[in-house]
């Protein structure tokens, strides 16, 4: 091998084994941020109806996935909500529901989850919708969280729906 093919050698070692080491120290980082975490409290609401999002290209709040719950200290919190999409496609344009978490008053525009179809040809599709978000350090006091979605194009459904919070002590 000529001097080239050492110092083109010797650089791969090194950028393998740097790849290692920071890669190593994200692991580590991550597993020790988990272990300090510890479940606390646990909210959960669950409504089985049927609900049509009408009118349509409107910011709707979903009936009864709404928690008010108290946090006696700073604490992080991880939000889940889950439902069965119903949508009714249309054939030359999209139709679909945005679903957003809600928090003290504030629509959040980030996370988000989507579903729906464009130029759809079957009469009803249905999709599994799970949104979830991870607040650390959300600040103590009485809080209110609910999720809202907005129908485009179509009045289409949300059924079996559940929404969870747990609190976890930093």
């Amino acid at each position: 091998m000529g001097k080239g093919g050492s110092i083109l050698g010797l650089i791969g070692i090194l950028l393998g084994a740097g790849g290692l080491g920071f890669g190593f120290l994200a692991w580590n980082s991550q597993n020790s941020m988990q272990a300090n975490l510890a479940a606390q409290d646990i909210w959960y609401q669950y409504d089985g109806d049927f609900f049509l999002m009408n009118p349509i290209d409107t910011y709707l709040q979903i009936p009864n996935m709404s928690i008010v719950f108290d946090l006696a200290t700073t604490a992080s919190i991880h939000i889940l909500f889950m439902c069965r999409a119903i949508i009714n496609p249309i054939p030359t344009d999209y139709s679909g529901i945005s679903f957003y978490f809600n928090i003290d008053g504030i629509r959040l525009t980030e996370p988000r989850a989507d579903v729906g179809s464009y130029e759809g040809s079957s009469t009803v599709d249905y999709y599994s919708v799970a949104l979830q978000h991870f607040i650390p350090s959300f600040s103590s006091g009485t809080h209110n969280i609910s999720v809202m979605g907005y129908s485009e194009s179509n009045p289409n459904s949300v059924w079996y729906c559940s929404l969870t919070i747990q609190s976890l002590a930093d």
